[in-house]
């Protein structure tokens, strides 16, 4: 489990993300969660990562969310206008 995206892995050995267009190489820095571990062939244990939850996946990933929760959405105040004068 590497993204939360339909993905394909290429000739070149890369996992695409096919909406986002996210690529994980070999020798890629990530964070993931050690979810399962298998000693059925002792001489080759086998481990089972996720990368689908917050704070988590390839680290320049995370360096974008991080940038993207920072900077808050701007929003905009609807302008007042001036109330009529009453006459007195």
């Amino acid at each position: 489990q590497t993204m939360d995206d339909f993905v394909s892995f290429s000739k070149e050995k890369v996992l695409v993300g096919k909406e986002s267009s996210r690529v994980l190489k070999v020798g890629d820095r990530c964070r993931a969660k050690m979810i399962a571990v298998s000693y059925k062939d002792p001489s080759n244990p086998k481990l089972g990562l996720t990368m689908r939850q917050p704070r988590l996946g390839k680290l320049e990933w995370l360096d974008e969310s991080v940038r993207a929760q920072a900077a808050p959405a701007k929003v905009e105040k609807p302008t007042k206008g001036k109330r009529p004068v009453s006459g007195k």
